[in-house]
């Protein structure tokens, strides 16, 4: 049975799982489906159109996984007409955080306070942004990366897994080591998911 508030709104066309949360003044809406076990704070905006300019007046699809805290103010907008806007497993984003059409968030990722990621973006599993840091449209975030607060990460920029990255343009700092430790990736796991991001960078057009 789900929890909504009675100042939620839930569009018919949205599916929803189990357990979920839906907290004051939620706005779900579109081809939406959410799964188990989520919580969704005040004033979340869920399947809005693509901020686009040949797609804003189209629905796309959002795909949300189970097991996700999402924060006061998160807006996440759905796909463009052909696309999708994934969120995975046990994900986490924090208040004012942004998720802009066509995204991907795998399982166990991170967004905090006001992160802003762009169309197209893919943040890759078990990956944390700092609070405040920008994405621009079509990059790929490693895995298990952390992204320093504030920093911008432009069309240019590579980031790989395992590797913790800063600034303005951002750059690498050192390795992962926390993230790493944590997660208990191996040299094999990091040579795969580095194999893995190059194959994303390549569909993306990188």
């Amino acid at each position: 049975m789900n929890d909504i508030h009675p100042t939620a709104v839930i569009e018919d066309c949205v599916e929803m799982g189990e357990d979920n949360y839906i907290g004051p003044f939620c706005f779900l809406t579109g081809h939406l489906i959410i799964g188990d076990n989520n919580r969704f704070e005040s004033h979340c905006t869920v399947g809005t159109r693509a901020e686009h300019t040949e797609h804003w007046h189209k629905d796309g699809r959002v795909i949300i996984g189970d097991d996700g805290t999402f924060r006061d103010h998160v807006s996440i907008h759905a796909a463009t007409a052909d696309g999708l806007t994934r969120i995975g497993n046990c994900v986490i984003i924090l208040n004012k955080a942004y998720v802009a059409h066509d995204c991907v968030l795998e399982d166990g990722s991170t967004l905090s306070c006001g992160v802003k990621i762009g169309g197209n973006v893919h943040v890759m599993r078990d990956s944390n942004l700092g609070m405040g840091a920008s994405v621009h449209q079509y990059q790929v975030i490693g895995s298990w990366s952390m992204i320093g607060m504030g920093s911008i990460i432009p069309k240019k920029a590579r980031i790989y897994p395992g590797q913790t990255w800063v600034g303005n343009p951002v750059h690498r700092l050192k390795s992962n080591e926390h993230g790493l430790e944590r997660f208990n990736v191996d040299d094999y796991d990091l040579i795969e998911e580095t194999a893995r991001y190059r194959e994303l960078v390549k569909l993306h057009g990188l």
